[in-house]
């Protein structure tokens, strides 16, 4: 703040939602209030009736400063009445040219973190989100070591719209992430009027980086605090009906987000409902019975047949197969294919490498040249065509030797609308 010139005016409105978060909202307060900046900024941080005492933690640092710091303290829970508060509170009242997030149990590292995501989108002003990697510090399990997630390249640079959209190299931190006003305004009217949404956070992604994409920064400059009391990520897992309701959630939001955007992402769309389709019924335990889950049975029996029907004719081939992708889908076809006709697992972004899967090595995409003998199975579901076929055409691996294990399920999914039932309940 003594960097703050007064020539300049503030520049970022940082939005803060906070419930029980005493043991941490301190250390996420300091964080936002110790960036070095040349410009002012504002906390608005909103408490939905905390029963410890985060309020009262707020109050303080409200009191000594009472420039920066805006508070809302509900006296009654608002979210357990179906009000979100980021929707109604936070980010109607987020004013200034760019909005950033901290959530009240999250904290930033880097003091320069402001300045330089403010900075950068002025100099791309065709980008409208900025974000930047993150350390995940594990709530649940102390020994399990700080591990950075969200890092989209080795570098600084533009990140496309469709790798936001798929969220190639995973989660992107909600806590680094910072949105210009005008993207913001249409990514609160999405959701204001959508009170059946889930998240907040996957369409302040969408919204921001649509259409030209992200303006990434290589460092890891917040924390994102896993599997805490409240976090979203411990509800979705003990609560099975919470989880689907979320994934219902989606593919409704799908189906709606692709019109709004012309159809000009179609398939993209066919892949993110796809996944959701498999993630609702794959999940342990069962979701089948759940309200809203029905009307898709049909559609995911149809996809489930599609996949099997993959499966059965590489088992059958001649040939034998270097899979890409080391996840769920790999693990499918691990199961179904003889053993004896897979090679090696390549993962894309070398965070497994050396590390074995039922007993096949894992290995980087520079090792498929040593295996131009095999064909290529792609196991996921939202697969950049075009980057495999440069990998397998450098490695010698002919376009007819590419097999993708979802293709069939997506024609199916492309085929077929989402039942009225959810997409309008």
């Amino acid at each position: 703040m003594a960097s703050w010139r007064a020539e300049n005016p503030p520049m970022v409105s940082v939005c803060m939602l906070a419930y029980n978060h005493a043991s941490y909202i301190r250390s996420s307060l300091n964080s936002i209030l110790n960036q070095k900046t040349d410009f002012g900024f504002e906390i608005l941080v909103h408490d939905d009736a905390s029963q410890d005492d985060t309020a009262a933690i707020i109050k303080d640092y409200a009191a000594r400063y009472p420039r920066i710091i805006q508070p809302i303290l509900q006296t009654k829970n608002q979210h357990s009445q179906g009000i979100y508060p980021s929707v109604h509170f936070n980010y109607p009242r987020a004013r200034l040219p760019f909005v950033a997030m901290c959530e009240g149990d999250d904290y930033w590292l880097d003091q320069e973190k402001l300045q330089l995501q403010v900075d950068g989108l002025q100099q791309n002003p065709q980008i409208n989100l900025s974000f930047h990697s993150a350390l995940r510090v594990n709530c649940e399990d102390w020994d399990d070591p700080d591990k950075v997630f969200g890092d989209y390249a080795q570098q600084d640079g533009i990140i496309p719209f469709i790798d936001i959209l798929h969220r190639v190299r995973g989660w992107v931190p909600f806590a680094s992430c910072m949105i210009r006003q005008s993207a913001k305004k249409h990514f609160l009217a999405f959701l204001q009027t959508r009170p059946y949404l889930t998240v907040g956070d996957l369409y302040f992604q969408f919204f921001g980086a649509l259409p030209e994409g992200a303006l990434y920064i290589n460092r890891p400059m917040s924390v994102y605090r896993f599997r805490t009391a409240q976090s979203w990520t411990r509800r979705a897992g003990a609560d099975p009906t919470f989880k689907a309701r979320h994934e219902l959630a989606m593919m409704r939001s799908y189906v709606e987000l692709n019109a709004l955007t012309a159809y000009v992402y179609h398939h993209e769309f066919n892949a993110l409902t796809l996944q959701r389709l498999l993630w609702l019924f794959n999940a342990k335990p069962s979701l089948r019975a759940l309200p809203g889950v029905a009307p898709l049975e049909p559609l995911n029996e149809a996809c489930q047949e599609a996949i099997q029907a993959t499966l059965d004719m590489l088992s059958m081939r001649p040939a034998r197969y270097v899979i890409f992708g080391c996840a769920s889908g790999c693990e499918r076809v691990l199961r179904h294919v003889p053993a004896d006709k897979i090679a090696a697992i390549i993962d894309r972004d070398h965070r497994r490498v050396g590390e074995r899967l039922q007993g096949k090595p894992i290995v980087g995409t520079d090792a498929l040249r040593a295996h131009s003998d095999c064909d290529l199975v792609v196991s996921t579901i939202a697969a950049n065509r075009r980057t495999i076929t440069e990998l397998t055409t450098a490695a010698g691996i002919p376009v007819e030797r590419i097999h993708y294990l979802f293709d069939g399920a997506l024609r199916i999914v492309d085929d077929t609308p989402i039942p009225a039932e959810i997409t309008n309940p």
